[in-house]
């Protein structure tokens, strides 16, 4: 995008629009924040996968907002992949709410992929739009923790998580 072009940043609001989201805020805000406090720890992955699940959206939602997704990695690409699998799997969900989910978590990985292209120098400044280098608002981000809130609701007693070896983040 030229330096002389005007920024349509409505742009970034098309999908939460199509789907309904834009200015949601959290139900289930005290579940997350008690689910912070004893299942995510101060550094690390978490022991359970209720933890586990907000540690890593809570970690897109701040490369998102703090860094513009520029330091992306398969790390964030595999929290993506491992919340949308994990909904899926869980039975909790049904087929709208799994839809939204899944288009969610698949726009903050195609958004975060298209800022480690421009990072990588793939695509350069003149042809980079910033609309797409990352979601900004906590509505998107929100929802996702509503759903992790909810699978941990639907699962009271703690699932252990497997912690990787390749997850640095």
């Amino acid at each position: 995008m030229a330096a002389d072009d005007i920024i349509d940043w409505e742009q970034m609001y098309v999908l939460i629009d199509e789907l309904g989201l834009r200015g949601y805020e959290s139900r289930h805000f005290d579940v997350c924040a008690n689910l912070w406090k004893t299942k995510v720890p101060a550094s690390g992955q978490a022991d359970t996968l209720q933890g586990e699940l907000l540690r890593e959206i809570e970690k897109l939602r701040t490369e998102a907002m703090d860094n513009g997704n520029i330091n992306w990695d398969d790390n964030f690409a595999f929290f993506c992949d491992n919340l949308k699998n994990t909904f899926a799997q869980s039975g909790l969900f049904d087929a709208q709410r799994l839809d939204k989910l899944s288009k969610l978590l698949d726009f903050v990985k195609e958004c975060g992929e298209y800022a480690h292209s421009y990072a990588v120098g793939e695509i350069s400044d003149d042809d980079a739009d910033p609309v797409k280098f990352a979601y900004v608002d906590d509505d998107l981000y929100d929802y996702i923790c509503d759903a992790v809130a909810d699978f941990a609701l639907g699962n009271p007693t703690d699932i252990p998580y497997e912690k990787k070896d390749f997850i640095y983040r």
